[in-house]
């Protein structure tokens, strides 16, 4: 019967549309709240300063995400992906300044005979 159809937005929702709009933004928002804390713990881990305000942000933005889908994925990426890149990044910095002081206590110790 013709009376049987469904009215658009007649279940208390938005058109499917602008609920899909909406989604697309938040992800957006939520990748790049990803990327700059992603760049951020990278610049800490190379010793870079950090801008006025920029660790208050990007604490905000942690907050933010962990309250999204992603916040669990976050997390774990957090832990096992990018704090191990950290470590990396340190550990290369010291063995190449241990080489540097390798170098120069040889040639301090030959200096010094």
């Amino acid at each position: 019967g013709s009376g049987s159809g469904d009215k658009p937005g007649t279940l208390g929702g938005p058109p499917d549309e602008s609920r899909d709009k909406g989604t697309q933004q938040r992800r957006a928002g939520a990748n790049a709240t990803w990327n700059s804390i992603h760049n951020a713990v990278i610049s800490v881990f190379q010793k870079k300063e950090m801008g006025e305000n920029e660790l208050y942000t990007l604490n905000e933005g942690v907050r933010s995400l962990l309250k999204t889908e992603l916040g669990s994925f976050f997390t774990e990426y957090l832990q096992n992906q990018l704090l191990t890149k950290g470590m990396v990044i340190l550990r290369d910095k010291i063995r190449f300044y241990e080489e540097a002081a390798g170098l120069f206590g040889r040639h301090l110790g030959l200096f010094l005979r």
